[in-house]
């Protein structure tokens, strides 16, 4: 099978400032990869160099067999790729309707309404918040709203960073039951980069950790959740 998202000794840099050190990872169809690693690894940073923002300087980023390490972002978030980024960056002045119809942008309204319908299967919350403003939702209904409106593109790949960031611990089991549903029903494909290395590994098939900006380990996420050296490093003092 060949990959649908590669990274081959790609490197970044933040002015002087190395941020990516020759990471190779890849991502197949179908696939919950995830990216763990301490606050400062280099997680999204990863993740916006695949956006191409900063562009890789050195290596080459590779998405269903065509080479996007030069594209422009519009050109490469039209291929079929979705972020949902960091912080959740919804609009907080326009309602739940229309964050998510600005997902859909470019999209014809029939298929928008559709997908839009499989959004509140997802997170039912949503509807019954359809009028309100982004601003004045919970933070967990706010990260449902940012993976909603990523979703409303009708993505080959999501990239969701940080999903369970200052949330509340059920919040956080309901949007990671979400993604594998969401995976499990329609083979969604989905990158992962979470601090919450318990979650994350337990959610997907395949986990890398980021140390500095550079890849120290990968393997299976029930293999690598099992290894006492990732236990130590990111699960002690409980989950």
């Amino acid at each position: 099978m060949s990959a649908l998202l590669r990274l081959s000794g790609v490197t970044a840099y933040y002015g002087a400032i190395q941020a990516l050190k020759g990471v190779d990872l890849e991502v197949n169809p179908g696939e919950i990869v995830t990216l763990i690693g301490a606050n400062g690894a280099g997680k999204s940073t990863l993740m916006m160099t695949i956006c191409g923002n900063p562009r890789a300087r050195d290596g080459q980023i590779t998405y269903d067999g065509q080479d996007i390490t030069a594209q422009p972002t519009h050109a490469i978030m039209r291929q079929g790729i979705a972020q949902s980024p960091e912080g959740r960056r919804i609009f907080p002045r326009m309602s739940v309707h229309e964050n998510l119809l600005m997902g859909a942008h470019g999209h014809p309204p029939s298929e928008a309404e559709a997908t839009m319908q499989e959004v509140f299967a997802l997170f039912p919350r949503l509807l019954e918040r359809l009028s309100q403003r982004g601003g004045t939702l919970s933070g967990g209904e706010q990260q449902m709203l940012a993976i909603g409106r990523a979703l409303m593109s009708r993505p080959r790949l999501l990239l969701l960073d940080e999903p369970s960031l200052g949330l509340a611990p059920l919040v956080v089991r309901h949007i990671f039951s979400a993604i594998r549903e969401l995976n499990r029903r329609t083979g969604l494909t989905v990158l992962l980069v979470e601090q919450n290395a318990y979650q994350a590994l337990r959610l997907a098939h395949r986990g890398y950790v980021l140390v500095n900006g550079a890849i120290t380990m990968a393997g299976p996420g029930a293999e690598l959740l099992a290894r006492p050296e990732i236990r130590a490093a990111y699960l002690e003092g409980g989950h």
